[in-house]
């Protein structure tokens, strides 16, 4: 009796037990989100659209996001650009890929897309290619996040993560501080 008693608490607590779901990218470095990327800008979110595509294997809910271009820091790009990002909603009916980044209208982002067209993130490192801008409602100074949300205090701060006791602490950088960093790195690449 106490072995059927187990083996059912074990196929109970197993049944009972939600699927983990995650997507693991290793955090490129700001040098590698740079080079790799084939284009950067900062965009403003004007449209998300969520549709069915037909692919080989299926269909597959895709999400496109319409971007107003506010400055291009790489590449070549015209005052609108669309990106597309697998998963979506479409309705009641969901597909969320772990990770890939949510935008709502009126978002302000640095994107650096890679130059893959079909891929499950046109961003460089998945979502580490997302860097949020956010106005500080004091000065008026636009400001940098990570994907995530964190402060970014510098551009040394991308990539893996470091332990820094006084992470609460740190004052995001400025736009045109991250913007700096990225023509310098670009102007540093170049062959001479």
């Amino acid at each position: 009796m106490f072995r059927r008693l187990s083996l059912l608490t074990m196929v109970c607590t197993v049944a009972a037990a939600g699927v983990a779901r995650s997507t693991t990218v290793i955090p490129p470095t700001f040098d590698a989100l740079v080079s790799s990327a084939a284009t950067i800008f900062v965009g403003e979110v004007m449209n998300v659209r969520s549709e069915w595509e037909t692919t080989p294997n299926g269909r597959a809910i895709i999400t496109l996001v319409t971007f107003r271009v506010e400055d291009v820091w790489k590449g070549d790009l015209g005052a609108v650009t669309q990106l597309e990002f697998l998963g979506g909603e479409i309705g009641d009916l969901g597909m969320r890929v772990e990770g890939s980044p949510v935008f709502r209208l009126g978002q302000r982002d640095v994107l650096f897309v890679n130059s893959i067209v079909r891929a499950v993130s046109p961003l460089v490192g998945f979502m580490h290619g997302r860097m949020r801008v956010e106005r500080d409602t004091v000065s008026g100074v636009d400001r940098v996040r990570t994907f995530d949300g964190r402060a970014l205090g510098s551009v040394a701060q991308v990539g893996p993560r470091r332990a820094a006791p006084s992470l609460a602490s740190i004052t995001p950088m400025r736009l045109a501080e991250l913007e700096t960093a990225v023509r310098s790195r670009l102007g540093a690449g170049r062959p001479r």
